[in-house]
């Protein structure tokens, strides 16, 4: 769509981003004119009447938010089959893109990120709005570090359409909460799973949960715990982890209730994590205790009774206590000795266990750059390994559907079922030609530059009404679609074409002396034939066609006619008499200058006896022919014959 004028209102300028719902167009808004984000619902969601009604109702649901943490929704609307969003658009990147890029987010850069979701998700709650689709797709990092979620409400209209696609399921099964993958409506809860899905990819650099389809990762967000934050990232604090794994409880009443309640946890959490303290404090926010127990401090004399004594009370070793005492309290911390070191030993048992069950084979990550995107996808379902394929770009060098680069890198061990994640090339990026129609050369320079493409090369044309500089064509035509670093052709107008040429008078010239004639004004020699005369040299031009001084288009060609004295059926000036006729001729009315010519054709062939000559109109022209034998004399005005008399 991109150079299609959208709602009559949104000129489409280029492609930003694609998904399985919809294309992203960053967008002119010709009215406000400001740069805006549209998004462009893929047609198979809108195929009836109540999906679109729905859609509606959503999109102006989320228009209805106002919150720095949330992208603006500025219109909604349908156009040839499809709907679309007008959206405020964010100078920045996804989380998700950040994520692919650089790994593993830092406790601070998570609690920050996460703060400014919950900020969002607050106020949308507040407002009975639920988000349902929550993800790093969905959260815009702006280059000032503020944070903007977006589709607030668009994932309900999508869901409750009864719409599905062949081995798709719609929605992203890696987010969603396990009462939506039991089918379940989706909660304030559910964004709060979800967020704790994206929180755990922030800190460890993964997925809590993956798997070869769509099911078995729903299967394993209903069934499966995940694996521990502080086994994959074992610089994450223990509160901030305890936060994020109370996100992730598989009962929504075990979860945060509110985003409210939510953002204070990660804030206290990511204060205690700054300070390096409160590890074991227990976590009361908004009235709400993390379930996670405290640890006791092994040595702090108020937390910890002594064997034997009561609260309160002293204890003192008595120095002449009977023996018999000293060897029961022998046998009582001989006991005590002996349990300590059996609850020690099957703790240390304990955690070898949980490490063996934890330990997942891991395998080499096979080589796909340069792969097209099913053969990639195919190989890591043979290696066991899943293939992330969200992230796409432009690229110059890489075909359609290709891969460019892949994280990690071929050879590196990931765990069975770990996701590799690829950039997927979308081809070099395609510019719509512009239209350079009467722009100078330089305006022409100036606007392809914008779009990096260039001028190529230069030829000059004649044009009836454009001025002499100005750009009369180009190839390829404005409109088409070129790859960036295309060249474009031009034609520069030289103006107005010059007047057709006259034909020169070659009678009297040698063969030569006529071609080169003809050809320095753009005419030609047609066919040359012969004929007698006895009044022109041998070898010289006898007459012509066209006539001179008529104007003909470049390239015309002249035939011309060659004397030639001792030609079959020539004679001589015995064969016939000679006889004089007075011709006299007056200039008809017409254009101020005539051509006059007076021909004679005789027994020596045709001849000019008088001209060409300019005359006036009303002019009078007395001339005398002399004609051997029979023959015909003619007037000739401007190239034409106006008169015939046979003698």
């Amino acid at each position: 769509m991109t150079g299609e004028l959208l709602g009559g209102r949104y000129s489409m300028l280029d492609t930003i981003g694609e998904g399985g719902m919809a294309t992203v167009y960053r967008a002119k808004d010709t009215f406000l004119q400001r740069t805006v984000a549209i998004k462009v619902l893929r047609p198979q969601y809108a195929s009836d009447a109540e999906f679109r009604e729905r859609f509606r109702r959503e999109a102006q649901s989320a228009a209805a938010l106002s919150h720095p943490n949330i992208v603006n929704v500025y219109d909604v609307g349908r156009e040839n089959g499809s709907n679309y969003i007008v959206m405020e658009c964010v100078d920045g990147r996804t989380l998700n893109d950040i994520i692919v890029s650089e790994g593993r987010l830092s406790v601070d850069r998570t609690a920050d990120y996460s703060a400014q979701i919950l900020d969002a998700l607050d106020h949308a709650h507040s407002n009975g709005v639920i988000h349902r689709d929550i993800k790093p797709h969905n959260i815009l990092i702006a280059r000032d570090g503020r944070v903007k979620v977006t589709d607030f409400g668009i994932a309900r209209a999508v869901s409750a359409s009864a719409l599905t696609e062949t081995g798709r399921v719609i929605g992203t099964v890696n987010y969603t909460s396990p009462e939506q993958a039991r089918g379940a409506a989706a909660t304030a809860e559910s964004d709060i799973y979800s967020l704790g899905v994206v929180m755990y990819e922030m800190l460890t650099g993964r997925l809590p949960f993956a798997g070869d389809t769509p099911v078995s990762v729903a299967l394993k967000h209903v069934q499966e715990e995940p694996t521990p934050i502080s086994i994959l990232s074992p610089g994450v604090v223990p509160q901030f982890e305890r936060v994020v794994m109370r996100a992730l409880a598989k009962n929504p009443e075990d979860r945060w209730r509110t985003a409210r309640s939510f953002k204070h946890a990660v804030v206290r959490a990511r204060q205690a994590a700054a300070d390096g303290s409160g590890q074991g404090v227990p976590l009361v926010v908004d009235g709400e205790e993390s379930k996670a127990p405290p640890p006791r401090k092994g040595n702090d004399e108020h937390n910890i009774t002594r064997p034997f004594e009561k609260p309160g009370e002293g204890f003192e070793v008595q120095r002449d206590e009977p023996k018999r005492d000293r060897s029961r309290r022998l046998k009582v911390w001989g006991a005590v000795a002996v349990v300590i070191v059996l609850v020690a030993g099957a703790a240390v048992g304990a955690l070898h266990a949980f490490r063996q069950w934890i330990q997942v084979e891991e395998v080499p990550v096979p080589e796909v750059v340069g792969q097209t995107l099913p053969e990639a996808e195919g190989v890591m379902r043979r290696n066991r390994l899943v293939l992330d394929s969200s992230v796409k770009r432009y690229d110059d060098e890489v075909e359609y559907n290709r891969i460019i680069s892949q994280d990690p890198v071929a050879g590196v061990k990931r765990k069975v079922h770990s996701a590799v994640r690829v950039v997927v090339s979308l081809g070099p990026e395609m510019i719509t030609v512009p239209d350079l129609f009467n722009k100078t050369e330089r305006e022409a320079r100036f606007e392809l530059e914008g779009l990096k493409i260039s001028l190529g090369e230069k030829t000059d044309g004649y044009h009836e009404e454009l001025q002499p500089g100005r750009i009369m064509g180009q190839e390829p035509e404005a409109g088409m679609y070129v790859s960036k670093g295309s060249k474009i052709d031009i034609v520069i107008s030289a103006g107005p074409p010059p007047p057709p040429p006259e034909v020169p008078l070659v009678r009297g010239m040698t063969l030569d002396e006529a071609t080169e004639t003809l050809r320095a004004v753009g005419l030609a020699v047609g066919e040359v034939k012969t004929r007698f005369s006895i009044f022109y040299k041998d070898g010289t031009v006898v007459d012509q066609s066209p006539a001179p001084y008529v104007q003909a288009e470049p390239g015309t060609a002249v035939d011309l006619w060659i004397a030639e004295r001792n030609s079959e059926g020539g004679g001589s000036t015995s064969d016939a008499g000679s006889r004089r006729f007075a011709v006299a001729y007056t200039v008809p009315p017409g254009p101020s200058m005539q051509e006059i010519v007076i021909k004679v054709i005789d027994s020596y062939g045709e001849r000019i006896s008088y001209g060409p000559r300019s005359h006036s109109p009303g002019d009078s022209i007395a001339h005398v022919v002399e004609v051997f034998g029979p023959g015909k004399i003619e007037v000739w005005v401007d190239g034409r014959p106006v008169r015939a008399d046979d003698v």
